[in-house]
């Protein structure tokens, strides 16, 4: 992205209007101008009502739904959507967030932790997500950009490798004083090194970092005897599982990022910078399944039991369970919803649900007759309104726990379900 083009910011649920760009903005309103709003507007006619990241409020303003990560429209403008981590957070310290949870998930499609500062606060999220890129880049060139041997069929002068017989004497008399020959050549012309080339060159184009740039020129002359990829997808196929390239393989979703728009939503001009949106919903709970599984054993979206067992309907799929000696003994629900321990009603009475969706509440009871467990648990962000744990009882044979987990600690050490109830 060119350096005149403009940086917007935004978080989810915020509103996107069209109108004056100089127009005072903040987290949760920015303006687009005429040519940008069109490129997005679309999306929020989209058909698939699960993928829509916008939805129109009027005819004039858009409003973003629960999906983070960054979209660039073919005219260059870059639109930054963050997480709602409270109500006051800022730009930083939603980025820093979105960042850490990020790095703890670390099978997202197109996620490198790294233990590098990168000064996240101060960088665009596109920045941040090419330095990891290049960070996984900067490991592959560190031990060895890999070359192999490959076949090459040639008419040369000289005689070099395998004459071939057939070819040769089926050569019309002009072409008599060539040789048909084939010969191996090692060389680190391959599937993967054309990728990694191409993607340098790609980003090389998006970034305004000057020591992305800078990391980047490095980088290429590394495969400046590697040509671009003429093919994407049939590289992409040809990439190689191999042991020997192992240490290849940390890149290979960030190539797929940069060279395919690894996106729900593809815009016109896959040149005008990088593109991708998750739903916060997914992020939530892949972070949370990640910190759970270093202290208890899991079992993710399991789905034996039926809410109808005649006939056999409506599939019940927790999140979560949490087993213990081969026994489902939790199960657990991710909602990424800022919740208010202490909400009232408008006449001050103190709200006995907190602001808990009664969905919800019947989904977690349903979980936990069916699948015979004693404890279920609702898992929510914890945020400044809500810190401390809170239960109900639903009878003698099951209680629900309502929890706060933190969103912005990668290293926690002394989360405990048993201490909720």
């Amino acid at each position: 992205m060119s350096s005149d083009k403009k940086l917007l910011v935004i978080r989810e649920w915020g509103e996107i209007h069209l109108g004056d760009v100089n127009k005072c903005e903040n987290i949760d309103r920015i303006y687009l101008n005429k040519d940008a709003w069109e490129n997005l507007e679309k999306f929020a006619d989209s058909d698939n009502k699960e993928d829509r990241f916008l939805k129109f409020k009027n005819s004039k303003v858009l409003k973003v739904q629960n999906f983070v990560g960054v979209i660039t429209t073919p005219d260059g403008t870059q639109i930054e959507i963050l997480p709602k981590i409270s109500e006051d957070a800022d730009a930083e310290k939603s980025r820093e967030t979105l960042t850490k949870m990020l790095k703890v998930v670390h099978n997202l499609p197109f996620i490198k932790s790294t233990e590098a500062d990168l000064q996240i606060k101060n960088q665009p999220l596109s920045e941040v997500l090419i330095g990891w890129f290049l960070d996984c880049v900067d490991g592959i060139v560190k031990q060895g950009v890999r070359q192999d041997y490959s076949r090459i069929q040639a008419q040369e002068k000289f005689l070099k490798g395998q004459l071939q017989t057939h070819k040769q004497l089926n050569e019309p008399l002009h072409k008599q004083h060539l040789f048909s020959i084939e010969y191996d050549v090692f060389s680190p012309d391959r599937a993967e090194n054309r990728l990694i080339h191409s993607a340098l060159m790609q980003v090389l184009k998006w970034s305004n970092d000057n020591q992305n740039q800078k990391l980047v020129k490095r980088f290429l002359t590394f495969f400046d005897e590697v040509p671009l990829s003429a093919n994407y997808q049939d590289d992409f196929f040809k990439w190689s599982n191999s042991r020997a390239l192992n240490y290849y393989q940390s890149v290979l979703p960030w190539l797929k990022l940069i060279l395919n728009q690894q996106s729900p939503f593809t815009l016109k001009d896959n040149n005008a910078g990088i593109s991708f949106l998750l739903p916060m919903e997914v992020l939530f709970e892949r972070y949370v399944v990640k910190i759970l599984r270093k202290k208890y054993s899991l079992k993710v979206q399991i789905s034996s039991k039926f809410l109808s067992e005649m006939p056999r309907a409506f599939t019940l799929k927790p999140d979560i369970a949490i087993v213990e000696n081969d026994k489902l003994k939790y199960i657990l629900d991710t909602k990424w919803k800022l919740i208010d321990e202490n909400q009232v009603y408008k006449n001050g009475n103190p709200d006995k649900k907190k602001g808990i969706s009664q969905s919800d509440v019947y989904q977690l009871f349903a979980y936990g007759k069916k699948y015979g467990v004693s404890k279920v648990f609702l898992i929510y962000p914890q945020w400044r309104k809500f810190s401390q744990p809170f239960g109900f009882k639903f009878d003698k044979t099951l209680q629900l726990g309502v929890v706060p987990f933190p969103i912005d600690d990668d290293k926690i050490t002394d989360f405990s379900l048993e201490k909720v109830l």
